[in-house]
């Protein structure tokens, strides 16, 4: 494998999925050489994650991106059942990822500003993700945090546009990650 830049893709049903869908149909198209998408719901929709195959994969890139909509302030549960299995496995392995990027890609329905105290979500997205952020640090990883799109931060008259500009803001961020390595 030649790829550099690994994206987990965890939604439940993409073909219905405005940002989800669009943001990796781009990336494939525009990015496909150095890219490699999973797609969990796809290739397990039974749930029966392929454990060895999953940390081959994880092994061989630079970069991860988790790619997921947030669902009630996590992500969706497939992406939570693969979390366990293959990183339970690392651990136990002691296969740790030292060096390895990681970046989070979210979308979700509500605008970022109501990820705040005192606002209709409390917490920052930064204090949902914390779990990611622990599993990076305790697997060595480096991680880069967070990038955000919602629905209400697009209109249909520039949705593509916007779309289009936060795809490659992902990877003009990683582009820049793997370049400083």
């Amino acid at each position: 494998m030649n790829y550099k830049i690994l994206f987990i893709v965890a939604h439940p049903n993409i073909k219905q999925s405005i940002l989800n869908r669009h943001i990796i149909d781009y990336i494939i198209i525009k990015y496909n050489k150095n890219v490699l998408i999973r797609q969990l719901y796809e290739l397990y929709p039974d749930f029966k994650i392929n454990v060895i195959e999953e940390i081959k994969i994880i092994l061989s890139v630079q970069c991860i991106v988790f790619q997921f909509p947030f669902y009630w302030y996590s992500y969706p549960s497939l992406f939570k059942e693969w979390k366990d299995k293959v990183f339970t496995e690392l651990y136990t392995t002691k296969n740790f990822l030292s060096g390895k990027h990681l970046l989070i890609s979210i979308t979700t329905g509500a605008d970022e500003t109501s990820f705040h105290a005192g606002e209709k979500n409390n917490f920052t997205l930064d204090e949902f993700l914390r779990p990611i952020q622990q599993t990076a640090y305790i697997f060595q990883m480096i991680y880069h945090g967070y990038m955000h799109i919602s629905m209400q931060s697009i209109s249909s008259y520039n949705k593509f546009i916007i779309l289009n500009q936060h795809s490659d803001n992902i990877i003009n961020k990683i582009k820049k990650i793997v370049l400083e390595k």
